[in-house]
């Protein structure tokens, strides 16, 4: 994994557990900008920060270090998905899953 593909997983994280970056930033301590700075890689999160980061979104750190091209590691994500979400956006991604795997 690129250092470069770091911001891109905690962004994909935050959004599967339905935060947004002010809520993260509270569970975390980090202003949102902070957050948002990680997410872009204008800032590289401190090991410090990677374990607050995986603690307030309920994951092991080395999801943020897992190639997103990996078949496990994308398996494990959209469960994660699927297990947090509310009544409502499972039909949503149920919704989602059945259009998209219908389509030739």
């Amino acid at each position: 994994m690129h250092i470069s593909s770091l911001g891109p997983a905690i962004r994909r994280y935050r959004k599967g557990a339905g935060l947004t970056q002010a809520e993260l930033g509270e569970k975390t301590g980090f202003d949102p900008k902070t957050i948002s700075r990680f997410e872009t890689g204008t800032y590289t999160p401190s090991v410090e920060a990677l374990f607050r980061l995986a603690d307030a979104l309920d994951v092991k750190l080395k999801v943020f270090f897992a190639d997103s091209g990996d078949e496990d590691e994308q398996r494990a994500y959209l469960f994660g998905v699927i297990h947090k979400a509310t009544p409502k956006d499972l039909g949503k991604l149920i919704a989602a899953v059945d259009q998209a795997l219908s389509k030739p």
